[in-house]
């Protein structure tokens, strides 16, 4: 019980630091380019973060919830076809990557840095689901805590430097690629893209759910980004961007919580210890955000402009609607948590697409109507629609639900 309860505190702490590089990337980028500069990169950023997303969802969650425990007894066959999958999906994130950077223009440097970064990023990253999955969290936050440790310091100074942004995105993946064959040789693995195919097949019931989930949400979110850039301009862009990076630790700890409770959700089998996780869970991801939220909305000026350089200015307008987001991602979050762990797929399915169709249409409609400021609303409005609608969902489901299913 003990060991299970380290680990899931260990799985939290490295979903933290993991983000530590990415929220850094983002934040040094934005301090050594202008608003449209910074407006476009992100464009590229949304791209690579859909992908990643993408196979997080087809490849990571089946991991957690069919594959959690079994420790260094399990085979090892599934696990390389999996990262075998993920080193495919990095390779085609990688040649999206250049259209878009042909398509959009902008530093060419920047773009191609991004597109170098989808095979690295994608390995390293599920090396650590897999990690977590065998119940080796240590290993994953070691791999994490290299990147952390080499780039945070490197793309600081290349900031005081004065250096282009190109040079503080390819250090960025570089640093990466060492993390990620740490990872892979903590985990021992042999991504086999062929085999990939045959684990797909043989987990195709809850894969391909995931992954249209994740793919109907977030193509909406990308998309509605590059619509948006036409009515606010990526300087417009760049405020909503530089505005939710504010908030992106607070939302990397939820997602966080979410991977460290569900493999532990799936193997509760008391119902009582089930509902003092989902009861911890819930307290948690509500003190978090409101502990986040309010250090944001009371952020000196002279701060945000450190993080955020001249897009502070556009950006800081935005907060009060991205701290009302986040407390209602508090109950999208838990929500998702116990559908994934009691497998009610349906209505996890139920409220993603909700989200999907309001993150498309609401920011866009109250964006042409009251700008960045519209677009922001019209995000939050769009979480709390579907947060409201999976509650629903739960409630004709029946509070309990069926018995968590155990790991095949």
């Amino acid at each position: 019980m003990a060991g299970r309860a380290h680990s899931r505190f260990v799985t939290i702490g490295d979903q933290l630091v993991s983000s530590l590089s990415n929220f850094a990337l983002v934040a040094f980028v934005a301090n050594v380019s202008s608003p449209a500069d910074f407006g476009r990169f992100s464009l590229g950023y949304v791209v690579l973060i859909f992908f990643l997303g993408f196979q997080r969802a087809l490849v990571g969650e089946v991991l957690l919830v069919r594959f959690s425990g079994g420790g260094e007894q399990r085979s090892t066959e599934g696990d390389d076809a999996a990262a075998g999958v993920s080193a495919a999906l990095g390779a085609v994130s990688a040649l999206a990557l250049a259209v878009c950077g042909v398509v959009s223009g902008g530093d060419a440097a920047v773009w191609i840095a991004l597109a170098v970064a989808g095979p690295i990023v994608f390995v390293q990253d599920i090396a650590r689901y897999i990690l977590i999955a065998r119940g080796r969290s240590g290993h994953a936050l070691a791999s994490d805590t290299v990147w952390a440790a080499l780039s945070l310091p490197l793309m600081f100074w290349l900031v005081v430097s004065g250096a282009p942004a190109w040079t503080v995105v390819a250090t960025w993946v570089a640093t990466g690629a060492v993390a990620a064959i740490i990872a892979v040789i903590a985990a021992r693995l042999r991504p086999k893209p062929v085999r990939g195919a045959t684990w797909l097949s043989r987990n195709r019931d809850i894969a391909v759910r995931f992954s249209g989930e994740y793919a109907s949400l977030n193509a909406s979110n990308t998309v509605v980004w590059f619509l948006l850039a036409a009515p606010l301009g990526v300087a417009g862009v760049a405020a909503l961007r530089g505005a939710s990076l504010l908030f992106s630790p607070l939302n990397t700890a939820f997602n966080a919580v979410r991977i460290a409770v569900v493999p532990e959700l799936v193997r509760a089998a008391d119902p009582g210890r089930y509902r003092s996780r989902m009861r911890e869970t819930a307290i948690v991801l509500t003190a978090l955000a409101v502990i986040w939220s309010v250090a944001v909305l009371v952020l000196p000026a002279e701060w945000g402009r450190l993080l955020l350089g001249e897009t502070w200015d556009s950006a800081a307008p935005l907060r009060v609607a991205y701290a009302l987001q986040s407390l209602a991602m508090v109950v999208y979050t838990v929500l998702l948590a116990h559908f994934r762990a009691r497998a009610l797929h349906r209505q996890s399915t139920l409220m993603r697409s909700t989200l999907a169709v309001a993150t498309l249409v609401a920011p866009l409609l109250l964006g042409l109507a009251l700008a960045a400021q519209g677009a922001a609303w019209g995000f939050a409005l769009a979480v709390a629609a579907s947060a409201v609608v999976g509650a629903a969902a739960l409630r004709r489901a029946g509070r309990d639900g069926d018995r968590p299913r155990r790991a095949d």
